[in-house]
């Protein structure tokens, strides 16, 4: 029986942790602190800042229609006095939806991949990012993107689909970081909601330990 619990403990765990966005490779010396996307006219606006230990880093902006399969568009290497400042990249805006992400690593082929961001074309619509952490005890961020300025509802229940908190955040057109504090949770498993203001629903999990 002990055998047993420790197994679906185990399991819980490592399917929470699964769902998080963010691939950190502890053994590279450079950070992303932010990636920021956006759409000006007919042009998509990544805008990101590091912290970097390197004396050289290297960097793959990657693009994605379903959020899966990613192709590296551009590429370079920044020296340590370079990545003091933060970088920009354009891009030609899609029609539909499209995800970015970030490599960013050293010379030995060591990368760390940075959240997820998501740009919208002429869609009107939103998606969650990413949370960081999954793993939580008190705090966590929460980053969504959004095709406009909206209003969303977000809503937190436990796995037998009980309301335990909700509150209404505003959304930029781009991309929003919420912090929630969910230190007065039990701990276990919970599914976040975010609605926008056109009642369309995202959800993400958390593992509050």
């Amino acid at each position: 029986m002990k055998l047993f619990l420790l197994f679906v403990i185990v399991t819980i765990v490592v399917n929470f942790t699964a769902t998080g966005q963010n691939n950190y490779n502890d053994s590279v010396p450079v950070r992303i602190s932010y990636l920021n996307a956006g759409q000006d006219n007919n042009k998509t606006r990544l805008n990101w800042k590091v912290v970097c230990y390197l004396s050289f880093a290297n960097f793959e902006v990657q693009k994605s229609k379903n959020g899966v399969d990613y192709l590296t568009i551009s590429s370079f290497t920044a020296d340590k006095i370079r990545c003091q400042s933060p970088f920009d990249f354009e891009d030609v805006v899609a029609s539909t939806r499209t995800y970015y992400r970030l490599k960013v690593g050293d010379r030995d082929g060591n990368f760390s991949t940075s959240k997820i961001v998501a740009t919208f074309g002429k869609e009107k619509s939103f998606a969650i990012n990413s949370i960081t952490p999954s793993l939580v005890t008190a705090n966590t961020m929460v980053s969504i993107s959004s095709s406009s300025a909206d209003r969303a509802d977000i809503v937190i229940t436990n796995l037998q689909g009980i309301l335990v908190k909700r509150l209404t955040v505003s959304l930029v057109r781009g991309v929003t970081d919420i912090r929630l504090n969910v230190s007065d949770l039990e701990k276990g498993g919970y599914i976040i909601s975010v609605y926008n203001s056109n009642s369309e629903r995202r959800t993400v999990r958390l593992l509050k330990i």
